[in-house]
């Protein structure tokens, strides 16, 4: 029968197994691991978004001592790491959107300021000689920009911001983000393969 086991934010552990004896013993450590992973995902020790793991089959220890916290535990965290792993988990990144108005002296400047920080400008209405450039930016390129919109119209732009969300890191920075963030948090350079997680 299938059965939630945990919601963790927007993440979900479900119980698909049949018949597995003893499993009810080892529920709470089961979620607790299920729980840490959440917290710290395998690609960048970063909190997990939308998973959905699904506990199919376990092989148990017939002796209570050897079902413990010390075997459970990593044994789940293992497996979840090892199937995201494999899943070719991606990373998202906060969004926000911009309302920057400014002289249409300078439309271009401000706009190539957006565009250049993989910005994507979503309208332009224009009212008499100002515009505004509504856009949306990933927040890792909005740092500096509040002195470059300055400089590129002159400290004549008024903007402000709102958060958006978060969006799908696009695939060809995946690497470059992963490094900078494991840098940042002294790990390894590159995360764990799934086989490291097998056991």
């Amino acid at each position: 029968m299938r059965k939630i086991y945990a919601i963790n934010g927007t993440n979900v552990l479900v119980n698909d197994t049949k018949g597995i004896q003893n499993l009810h013993e080892t529920r709470e450590l089961i979620i607790e691991a299920f729980n840490e992973v959440c917290v710290k995902g395998p690609i960048a020790d970063e909190p997990v978004q939308g998973m959905y793991v699904r506990l199919v089959d376990a092989k148990l220890h017939e002796d209570a001592i050897h079902r413990g916290p010390a075997q459970t535990i990593p044994a789940v965290r293992n497996g979840i790491k090892g199937a995201m792993m494999r899943a070719k988990t991606v990373l998202l990144e906060p969004m926000q959107k911009a309302f920057i108005s400014v002289p249409n002296d300078w439309l271009g400047q401000v706009t190539r300021e957006v565009t250049t920080r993989r910005g994507i400008i979503e309208d332009m209405p224009s009212e008499g000689a100002v515009t505004t450039v509504v856009g949306v930016i990933p927040i890792a390129e909005t740092f500096g920009f509040s002195n470059d919109i300055r400089a590129a119209s002159q400290g004549r732009a008024v903007w402000n911001t709102e958060n958006l969300g978060f969006e799908i890191l696009p695939p060809q920075l995946f690497d470059k983000v992963v490094g900078e963030i494991r840098q940042r948090k002294g790990l390894k350079p590159e995360p764990n393969p799934e086989s490291y997680y097998a056991d």
